[in-house]
């Protein structure tokens, strides 16, 4: 059932993580390119520039909800869109690895339910918690390549650390979007987007200070025009909506697609990636953690049956 002419937000839960996933191919193709605040502005400029023109009709109809929850607006997209990618950016630069901060990343579905748990006083099904914890398996298994014993090696580094900042202020977002302004979609978008260049807008100063103006060339425009579009503006709005839809527990599981998904593009776009079975069983392990959990959410909204007699 299409809702605010989106598509179902089971739909949206899985096209978000696929268009997050080509984030890491645009990250390699672009290597060189732009540095972390030159990236991080420039897809939030476009961004903004595109929502301005395409959501106008809806900005002003809903002017007088964003001039009283521009607050809300300002630090949900000042962080959630712009900090997010400045320190995860940063992150790289400072050496964390790929592994790790997929690993760190998993982490976001068990903290938005820790959290809304001990917060909001949800009480989630005994299946969403297995659920969360099948689909976490899936994920470990791929980036271990079947050795889950292997984490135990792993050394976390300042860069490591940085991503699992990243993660915290994820997980905070989703948990956010519970109290987002009742607007339309494409009007909360602009805004948020808005808050996210003016964000970034001291870090690409401070950029410009040390480094000196540089605009990319064609093929740096051009990976930053479908990053504004597809992962700035589409993969943004789909995990917003979904989450509103269905809840930031339901939704923030789909994280665990990206791992997977981020495998699937290495092997489609770089001759040096392979798939392999771990990669199918990781799949399987993260669809079956999802329908187990959603199982569980289905059972916890259903009403008990009335009992014959009661009062």
């Amino acid at each position: 059932m299409l809702k605010k002419g989106l598509p179902s937000p089971y739909i949206m839960l899985v096209l978000a993580p696929l268009f997050w996933a080509t984030s890491n191919v645009t990250g390699k193709l672009g290597k060189g390119w732009l540095t972390p605040y030159e990236m991080t502005f420039f897809r939030w400029f476009l961004a903004t520039l595109i929502l301005s023109f395409f959501a106008r009709k809806f900005i002003r109809q809903d002017w007088a909800q964003l001039k009283q929850h521009w607050l809300w607006l300002f630090v949900v997209g000042g962080s959630g869109f712009a900090l997010f990618n400045i320190i995860l950016y940063s992150a790289f630069s400072l050496g964390a690895s790929v592994v790790n901060v997929s690993i760190i990343t998993a982490l976001i579905p068990f903290g938005v339910i820790c959290f809304s748990a001990f917060i909001y006083k949800d009480q989630p099904h005994i299946l969403q918690w297995l659920g969360i914890a099948i689909a976490f398996m899936g994920v470990i298994w791929v980036l271990t390549q079947g050795q889950p014993w292997v984490l135990a090696q792993y050394n976390f580094a300042i860069g490591d650390a940085l991503a699992l900042v990243t993660t915290g202020i994820y997980i905070a977002y989703s948990l956010a979007l519970r109290h987002a302004p009742k607007i339309h979609w494409a009007s909360m978008m602009w805004a948020m987007s808005l808050a996210g260049l003016v964000v970034a807008a001291p870090f690409y100063a401070y950029d410009l200070a040390h480094n000196g103006l540089h605009f990319p060339d064609w093929r740096g425009w051009l990976m930053l025009l479908y990053i504004a579009v597809f992962i700035s503006i589409i993969s943004k709005l789909f995990y917003m909506e979904s989450v509103i839809q269905i809840g930031a527990n339901r939704a923030a599981l789909a994280m665990n697609f990206l791992p997977v998904f981020g495998a699937v593009m290495g092997v489609l776009f770089f001759k040096d990636e392979v798939m392999s079975i771990n990669h199918l069983i990781a799949l399987g392990l993260v669809v079956i953690g999802i329908v187990c959990s959603e199982y569980g959410a289905a059972l916890k909204r259903r009403p008990l049956p009335e009992r014959a007699g009661a009062y």
